[in-house]
């Protein structure tokens, strides 16, 4: 028998060409906030009442020094908080630090939070001055609209759940909360890059540049010198209320998370203590309670047969390894046992670093997950058959399936990533965990955050559930269950987009995978239906959209869904005939195969053994690649091409759609698919062109093939969390374009690299495509998202073929995120894909055919 898994195989994409914008000059004109413009006529009024604000401001805190004194409070550091409104379109947070305030928080609504050393606010009323008589250096003024006491806006600070409780917390009370705190500092600077005269040599040019490297290596010192202070600040303020510091701990030094301008820890202390902190801790931006963790979705028992005489073979000695985070496995397990690498196996449960094993009741959880990551269809019942992969065990929630309290989320993930990824060289992590509740949409979480940082900073991917409904049990003031959204009268599937439904952390993590579930089939056995139809969004599946108008989860897989009995107040079930079958305990008896539990949890293992797979085929290449081919494999299911279907509700709720693995790894004669190989790296405001050749049969005026164009692009880049947006959050960010009808490559270079620094709404154009997201939002088929928010961009686009041109291009771009160093860059991966929508067309071979090596062309600057 012929194999033909290597016929069809993906081949490279050429980089043609490369460029690099020159920075903007002069200004620009962006129409004045109505607020903004009036501060700027009336320069007495509103100078005035600025200045009103910051005598006040320093008269409290003289007082409250006095005050602190007496009541003997924990001393706080040399500084104290302040809260500035200011326009939200146009005022860069930066320029505070020339008004001697470092920038705390940035949040979305135009609100700053702030913390300053000179407690007699010299420079900002400085600069109001200088606003007020029209002299250099006051010219932002206007663009600050309000300033206030930092005890004012404690929203700003609490997460919506504490928020609601804030009023009940009582000074004797012992409570555990997560913080971030932020270290920034105010006269810390990366000094910009310095740029080569026309007239000056190249010696006294390379003086500069070490004159530079040197000073950006002194300040990345004085940062770690300003998180270590900080850090002891705070350890001696939580001892002073008699608190702890509960993040893991070596020996007895207290692990801080740290991110390049932020560090979050999990502390115990007094409700006395805590007012204080909220109150009164200058550098803090972030305050919330721990997550609590969803609950299992349990069904009945499952009667099924599980009769086997399947047996599983080790995975070759180099296979890929997946660590499952989660309850534990069962690793003696008959369908487990030799895909298991038990010797890395380790739990984190304090005083059970030695119990492994999912004692889970009802079957497992940990070892259910691995399960589907093994097997992500039927399982087996004769024969043999090799594992894809080994498969590892990062025990850390209890027999209850929950984390404990003293156990920091953030902390965890990284000691299992620094175990797993730098011990055994581990690359892919199922995560299969998640809150109960929304998550916050302010700020990056702390736990969210961190993979995103371990993922930049290691060659790994995270594949995340992005949560769970739970069938009747309301979670706090913010998730409801599906039984309060039948009874309220919210339909399926509307209710999945009202924002007690969004994903639960960390899903919302920029750098991870996210998977949703969809239902397998229909049920129908009156009174007895599924509230989904199959390949539809499963009733529990939680949607997006994600921070910052992320599109997750991105992928879903077969997760089950739940059947209603109809009646007024009805029983909500999860029959065998809706559940996906599983791998299950037996430790407290029972079958080791059943249909017996739905969740979210199970579609994430089924999306993880594709990522195993693929690092099984190309053991080379970056996990980036390995995203991106997943996504490019997804596609939207029937249903969402339905003419009364709204697809912006369809992407929020199913994402890019159902991936495949036999599109992520192979082609077939009737499509090809072209990725990067090898580690790419592009810095801001550079532009990589990539080129295409398309066979001339294939573009005849005289065809008109159908040919369906998808484009995925996976990046990755730093995180500072204390920011408000994609933009500033991350160190650089990418987006791609296309070529238009006939456009040249250079012709092209030259038009992306002039754009540039065009306004993000102006109209640039798509060319000749008429995308289904495209670049900006407001674009004519979705105009609520766009392709580009998030790192991983996708979009697709049937045309006719002979639409298309000899050399198709397309662009990556490089764009300034928060990181000034012009050295730096990030990684990415692109992958493109032609399928002629008939069959029977065989563009596979004449497009490997066209491809012939193209020469590189470097350092065009427009």
């Amino acid at each position: 028998m012929v194999d033909n898994s290597k016929q069809f195989t993906h081949i490279r994409l050429t980089l043609t060409k490369e460029g690099t914008a020159k920075p903007a000059t002069g200004g620009g004109g962006k129409k004045l906030n109505p607020t903004t413009a009036r501060n700027k006529s009336d320069r007495w009024g509103h100078g005035n009442k600025l200045k009103g604000s910051v005598n006040s401001i320093v008269a409290d805190w003289q007082s409250s020094i006095e005050e602190r004194k007496k009541e003997d409070k924990p001393e706080l550091p040399d500084a104290r908080r302040i809260i500035l409104q200011v326009d939200p379109d146009t005022f860069d947070p930066d320029i505070l630090k020339g008004y001697g305030i470092e920038v705390i928080g940035d949040l979305e609504d135009g609100y700053i939070i702030g913390a300053s050393a000179d407690l007699e606010l010299t420079k900002l009323e400085q600069r109001i001055k200088q606003f007020i008589k029209e002299q250099k250096g006051g010219c932002s003024v206007p663009e600050i609209w309000e300033i206030f006491e930092g005890y004012q806006k404690i929203e700003s600070i609490l997460s919506p759940e504490l928020l609601v409780h804030w009023d009940a917390v009582e000074d004797e009370q012992i409570y555990i909360i997560d913080i971030g705190i932020a270290c920034i500092g105010n006269s810390i600077k990366l000094f910009d890059y310095p740029i080569k005269k026309d007239d000056e040599t190249v010696d006294s040019y390379s003086e500069k540049l070490n004159k530079w490297r040197n000073k950006r290596d002194t300040t990345y010192e004085e940062w770690d010198n300003l998180k270590s202070q900080r850090e002891d600040e705070l350890i001696i303020f939580v001892e002073g209320y008699q608190g702890q510091i509960l993040s893991i701990v070596d020996g007895d030094t207290p692990k801080f998370i740290e991110l390049p301008d932020s560090f979050s820890c999990r502390i115990q202390i007094s409700g006395k203590g805590l007012k204080d902190l909220v109150f009164n801790f200058p550098y803090i931006f972030e305050v919330s309670e721990p997550d609590e963790f969803a609950e299992l979705i349990q069904s009945q028992i499952s009667s099924q047969s599980t009769e086997t005489t399947f047996e599983l073979q080790p995975p070759q000695k180099d296979a890929p390894k997946v660590c499952v985070i989660d309850s534990g496995i069962q690793e003696r397990h008959p369908l487990l046992r030799a895909a298991m690498d038990s010797q890395s196996s380790t739990c984190w449960i304090p005083g059970k670093s030695d119990q492994t094993a999912d004692y889970v009741s009802n079957g497992g959880h940990g070892t259910r997950v691995a399960g589907a990551i093994l097997y992500p269809g039927t399982i087996p019942r004769t024969g043999q058959q090799q594992a894809i992969c080994w498969l590892q065990n990062a025990r850390i929630l209890d027999d209850k399936c929950k984390l404990i309290k003293q156990l920091f989320p953030p902390d965890l993930i990284k000691e299992i990533v620094d175990l797993y990824y730098k011990q055994y060289n581990t690359r892919i992590y199922n995560h299969s965990i998640t809150g109960s509740v929304p998550c916050r949409t302010r700020y990056m979480s702390a736990w969210a955050a961190a993979i995103d940082e371990l993922t930049y900073q290691n060659d790994i991917l995270f594949i995340v559930a992005a949560g769970n409904l739970s069938l009747n049990n309301r979670v706090g003031n913010t998730r409801l269950s599906i039984l309060d959204h039948i009874q309220a009268n919210h339909l399926y599937p509307d209710y999945l987009l009202e924002d007690s439904c969004r994903i639960a952390n960390p899903a919302q993590s920029f750098q991870a995978l996210t998977v949703g579930s969809v239902a397998s089939n229909y049920y129908n056995n009156p009174p007895l239906t599924s509230l989904a139809d199959k390949d539809k969004p499963s009733a529990f599946s939680c949607s997006g959209l994600g921070i910052w108008d992320t599109i997750k989860p991105e992928v879903v897989e077969y997760g089950g869904d739940v059947v209603t009995d109809n009646n007024n107040i009805p029983s909500l079930n999860t029959p065998d005939a809706v559940c996906p079958e599983l791998v299950r305990s037996t430790l407290n008896g029972g079958s080791s195969i059943a249909c017996d539990q739905v969740g979210v949890s199970f579609s994430t293992g089924k999306v993880t053994h594709i990522a195993a797979c693929l690092e099984a085929e190309f053991p080379d290449e970056s996990c980036l690649l390995y995203r991106a081919l997943i996504v490019q494999s997804a596609r939207l299911p029937e249903w969402t091409k339905q003419s009364d279907v709204n697809l912006f509700h369809a992407i929020r709720q199913i994402g890019y759609g159902i991936p495949n693995l036999d599109r992520a790894i192979r082609n077939t004669p009737n499509r090809i698919t072209l990725i990067t190989r090898g580690e790419r790296r592009i810095k801001a405001r550079q532009a990589h062109i990539y080129q295409v050749q398309l066979p001339q049969e294939l573009i005849s005026q005289g065809e008109e093939l159908e040919i369906l164009l998808e484009i995925t692009l996976s990046t990755k880049a730093q995180p500072r969390r204390t920011r408000r947006n994609k933009r500033r959050y991350l160190s650089t960010w990418l987006d791609w374009d296309c070529s238009k009808k006939g456009e040249a490559s250079d012709c092209f270079l030259n038009r992306i690299l002039k754009e540039y620094d065009a306004p993000e709404n102006s109209e640039k154009g798509e060319g000749l495509f008429t995308w289904t997201l495209g670049k900006q939002k407001n674009h004519k088929t979705i105009k609520e998202i766009s392709r580009s928010a998030g790192t991983i961009q996708k979009d697709w686009t049937i045309v006719k073929s002979y639409q298309l041109r000899e050399a198709f291009c397309i662009a990556v771009v490089g764009h300034e995120g928060w990181d000034n160093n012009p050295d730096a860059s990030v990684p990415y991966s692109l992958v493109v894909s032609f399928e002629a929508l008939n069959a029977s067309v065989p563009i596979y071979s004449s497009m490997v055919e066209a491809q012939i090596p193209l020469e590189v062309e470097t350092e065009l600057t427009v």
